[in-house]
């Protein structure tokens, strides 16, 4: 008991029913014969062959348990039961060799029939027992060997069939009866001892017997007063509910019920409130209307009077309203859970501090917001910590699985994504989309699985009915309720991974464990078992949540169910108050607003029944529709606002425009009279300084014609300079370029050809006529000497000779006074040496390269002498010329100036002028359009006079309907959230009797 503390579907106590079907098993076992155990739902049948099964020898049998559904197919029993047998031989299978396959067949009568009335899975198993063998997708014969069928059924009925005398024949059928009181007692009063004498004090273990004995008789009356109906066929009730009870009861810890601050009548309440709490969420909390709910509300009722010698009024006389008896409704404030402990200790205690469970919640509603991508705006009403609370409850039990029934709108998913998250689990999501399919669904499986086996993390699958896109989906998941294993989901290869996990986990936690895979395989079966917690949210709407408890029986064994009743009057209120909080409007009109609400919704829900009743049809008044009611009223009363207010604007706007109109009317009176004067005064300066252009302008027309008399005779003088200079450049044009040529012979002579000349003792004729002519042009004096006929004459090279030694001797040709060279070297120069054949540059070229030079020098100074002669009186001429324009210029410069003073003083004269005839036209203009307004503004004022009244009235009338707008609009919005369904009768007699 101790290693399994708390879980109590692990717990198996021994009574002679248990040892009697033991027993049987056992023969059967020895024998080799298929066994049947056949029983109503909770008798226990499925718990006594899965407990005998973990007892019988791994060495010698293998065990393959299945659970049939409605949507079972042979073709999956055939794979589920082949994935743990071998190929012994070409065409032989069976399980390892040396042992024999155990199949324990769970709803063995749960597969639908086919067409012919055939159940195909009893079928092939009938066909193993008859023939041994089977046949393959691809019609091949394969014998199947040591295998033997043990299975379990319930009666038929209810969605079970009844199984063929074919099949039947072959199994040896055992009935297992309901237990008695008696026997359940038996069964349970060992654990509620066990548990009360762990710490509990001894004047409170008396409870461990009154428990057993409420419960049971609390269980029997509930199955013999709560029948299932088409409407309500999740009214099933077996022993897992009465052990849910017993487990819930284990929650408590035995310091939540001792202690110097607690009496023994509080320990004893406690312990009383906490069956209350723990028989409503078992059973109370799957029940459908409030008839129901108060019938069970009587049961428990006389449970405390009969059992606990405690009445209602007493035990529960904190949550009813002073001065009246406990109602049903009252229960509504019992509360146990974890939710005000802290994180390091968790007690499952009463919690009786309301505001601080919501404080509470609602911290937690803020961390799931931080940490969540998809934040939850919630209003955490009583309603909502109610179903956080249940769901909360069932999550911190071992293979506490929820089936949460409500209508879409009713915060199903919501309330199971913060209990999760109060819990610490991780909450796996299926994302379905359109194109999601079978294989994507297995995929997901196996990562739930994973995470919950390899990873050992506490995961909660959160799946609804808008998700079953294929009826395979809750086959799988009508499995893992039942035995958290699907056939064949792992491949080989992630097995092998599983196993190999499942070994490192029991070395790490040092367990007593053979590590074989089918051992490990097991472990890890075991840890998604504890690990794993599965929230279904099913509509009951139509047939498909009917169809589907009877086609998958284990939603309703295997989870605890939570129906979601209509929101209550307070929730209702608190939502209307949340949304509207934003609203403009006093608080006392929020106060009415929400009393509407209310009335809308719940007056549509009796409507909806008569609705039914006349016509037949179903209308379902969702908190959706609630929702839309305050979503509608918000947005239309923002619109109509916004109108009205712009209707409003506008009358108000207009007044404004005519008290306006009126004083401009009195301002343009006034600035007609000012502009007159005005007027009157521009146009006499207008007129004076007309008068004083003329005369200014005949005095810039005199200025005028004597600066163009002047410029006329500068244009023609300058014209004169420019032809004698145009003149004189084209005669130098002749001279200078061979003076250029000559000079640049000068620049490529050098010293060493001077030299060379210098140091010749007789020279050339050529260079001799040369170096004469330069030395006349320098005016270097010859030397005189006689001839070979005794006459005296001139001899030059003495001199040439020095005159060559001088350094300068090139720098002084190139700077040669070229313009003025006296007349007799020149008239030399052309007599003796220019007309002399022999003074040719070709010629000396040929003596002395220097010389070449020199002689193309003396020949280009000759031609520039001869032009410069003829140039210069010209030149003298043009400087003449250009000093007469110049004086000619000066003059027209100051004309020019005195004209441009006049011209200026006139044109800003003519300014003046432009601005005061601009300034007079403004002023006309003005004047006549301040007239032409204020006639206008007169006809406006006398026409609008009647106008002003009716806008008077309109405006206040805006006002009126700006605050009465608010009921016209929740009364639309109420239309437009619930009447759409019902036909024009009904909704003019819901009009018309107030109540919409």
């Amino acid at each position: 008991m101790e290693s399994k503390r708390g879980v109590i579907s692990e717990v198996i106590i021994e009574t002679v029913d248990t040892i009697r079907q033991k027993f049987f098993l056992d023969i059967c076992l020895e024998n080799s014969s298929p066994l049947l155990f056949v029983g109503s739902t909770g008798t226990g049948k499925t718990a006594v062959i899965n407990n005998w099964l973990l007892s019988i020898s791994t060495d010698t049998y293998v065990i393959n348990p299945l659970s049939f559904s409605a949507q079972t197919s042979a073709g999956q029993t055939q794979e589920i039961i082949m994935s743990k047998m071998e190929k012994r031989k070409k065409s032989q299978y069976g399980p390892v060799f040396g042992k024999k396959m155990v199949v324990f067949v769970d709803d063995m009568n749960m597969p639908m029939k086919e067409k012919y009335g055939a159940m195909p899975p009893i079928e092939l198993l009938r066909q193993l027992i008859d023939h041994g063998f089977w046949y393959k997708k691809n019609c091949d014969k394969i014998d199947i060997m040591d295998v033997l069928i043990f299975s379990a059924m319930g009666v038929p009925g209810g969605g079970r069939n009844h199984v063929s005398a074919r099949f039947m024949r072959h199994l040896n059928i055992i009935t297992i009866d309901e237990f008695s009181k008696e026997i359940m007692k038996s069964i349970f009063q060992p654990i509620l001892d066990w548990h009360f004498h762990n710490g509990f004090e001894n004047v409170l273990k008396r409870f461990s017997r009154i428990y057993i004995f409420a419960i049971t008789d609390l269980y029997v009356q509930v199955i013999s007063t709560f029948r299932p109906t088409p409407l309500k066929s999740h009214y099933i009730f077996n022993l897992r509910d009465y052990a849910r009870v017993v487990q819930g009861l284990l929650l408590l810890k035995p310091s939540c019920v001792k202690g110097a601050e607690m009496s023994q009548v509080e320990s004893s309440g406690r312990l009383i409130r906490l069956w209350v709490h723990e028989v409503y969420r078992v059973f109370y909390d799957r029940f459908t209307d409030s008839d129901d709910q108060n019938r069970f509300f009587n049961i428990v009722s006389n449970m405390l009077r009969q059992h606990f010698k405690e009445r209602m009024n007493v035990v529960f006389s904190h949550l009813a309203y002073p001065g009246r008896d406990v109602r049903d409704s009252d229960l509504r404030g019992l509360f146990f859970g974890e939710f005000l402990s802290s994180k390091e200790s968790k007690h499952y205690n009463e919690i009786t501090n309301m505001e601080k469970l919501q404080e509470a919640v609602e911290m937690y509603l803020e961390e799931y917001n931080m940490q969540s991508k998809a934040p939850m705006n919630l209003v955490l009403f009583q309603f909502a910590l109610e179903h956080i609370s249940k769901i909360t409850r069932v999550l911190r039990q071992p293979k506490g699985h929820c089936l949460l029934v409500g209508i879409g709108g009713s915060g199903r998913s919501s309330v199971a994504r913060l209990a999760t998250f109060i819990c610490g689990h991780t909450l796996y999501d299926i994302k379905v989309s359109q194109h999601y399919s079978i294989t994507d669904w297995k995929e997901d499986i196996r990562k739930v699985l994973r995470q919950a086996g390899d990873q050992g993390f506490s995961t909660v699958l959160l799946f609804g009915d808008h998700q079953i896109k294929d009826q395979s989906f809750l086959e799988d998941i009508n499995i893992l309720l039942n035995t958290a294993d699907i056939p064949n989901l792992f491949e080989s290869e992630e097995r092998l991974e599983i196993i190999d996990k499942m070994q490192q986990f029991c070395l790490q936690e040092r367990l007593k464990i053979e590590m074989t895979p089918l051992n490990m395989y097991s472990k890890f079966l075991e840890r998604v078992r504890q690990n794993l917690h599965i929230i279904l949210t099913f509509s009951p709407i139509g047939d498909a949540f009917r169809n589907r408890l009877r086609m998958f029986p284990s939603l309703i064994s295997c989870c605890t169910i939570d129906w979601f009743q209509a929101w209550p009057e307070d929730a209702l209120e608190k939502v209307a108050k949340k949304f509207l909080d934003d609203v403009e409007m006093s608080a006392e009109v929020l106060d009415e607003v929400t009393f509407m609400c209310k009335h809308f919704h719940q007056s549509v829900r009796s409507l909806s029944q008569k609705y039914l009743q006349t016509i037949q049809r179903y209308n379902y008044v969702t908190p959706t529709s609630y929702l839309e009611l305050i979503k509608t009223f918000k947005s239309l009363l923002n619109t109509k606002r916004i109108h009205i207010l712009t209707q409003k604007n506008r009358y108000q706007v207009g007044l404004e425009k005519l008290e306006y109109a009126e004083k401009q009317l009195h301002i343009m009176q006034e600035e007609l009279t000012q502009l007159q004067p005005r007027l009157i005064e521009t146009s006499k300066e207008t007129e004076e300084l007309m008068l004083k252009i003329s005369r200014e302008a005949e005095e810039v027309e005199s200025v005028k014609a004597i600066v163009e008399s002047e410029e006329a005779v500068a244009n023609m003088s300058a014209s004169e300079s420019q032809a004698i200079k145009q003149e004189c450049e084209s005669q130098l044009n002749i001279a200078l370029p061979a003076l250029n040529a000559a000079m640049a012979a000068l620049n490529t002579l050098k010293d060493q050809d001077i030299s060379l000349v210098k140091t010749m003792v007789n020279p050339p004729q050529g260079i001799k006529i040369v170096l004469e002519a330069i030395c006349i042009m320098k005016g270097v004096k010859p030397q005189r000497k006689l001839d070979a006929n005794g006459r005296m004459v001139d001899d030059y090279w003495p001199s040439t000779k020095k005159m060559l030694s001088d350094m300068k001797f090139l720098d002084s040709l190139k700077e040669y006074d070229k313009d003025n060279i006296p007349y007799s070297i020149m008239r030399v120069i052309r007599e003796k040496y220019i007309s002399n054949p022999e003074f040719d540059p070709s010629r000396i070229r040929n003596a002395s390269s220097a010389c070449e030079g020199m002689c193309l020098w003396i020949k280009a100074i000759e031609v520039y002498d001869r032009v410069i002669k003829v140039v210069a009186p010209k030149r003298e001429r043009l400087a003449e010329a250009e000093s007469k324009l110049e004086d000619q210029l000066k003059t027209l410069s100051q004309k020019q100036s005195e004209l441009k003073e006049v011209s200026e003083k006139l044109f800003a004269l003519n300014d003046q002028y432009s601005e005061k005839t601009s300034l007079k036209s403004s002023l006309e203009s003005q004047i006549a359009m301040t007239r032409v307004r204020l006639e206008r503004a007169s006809k406006l004022i006398r026409q609008l006079s009647g106008e002003r009244i009716r806008w008077k009235v309109m405006e206040k009338k805006m006002s009126e309907i700006y605050v009465n707008v608010i009921g016209d609009v929740l009364l639309s919005s109420a239309i437009v959230a619930y009447l759409g369904a019902f036909t024009l009768e009904f909704r003019q007699v819901r009009f018309s009797s107030s109540l919409i």
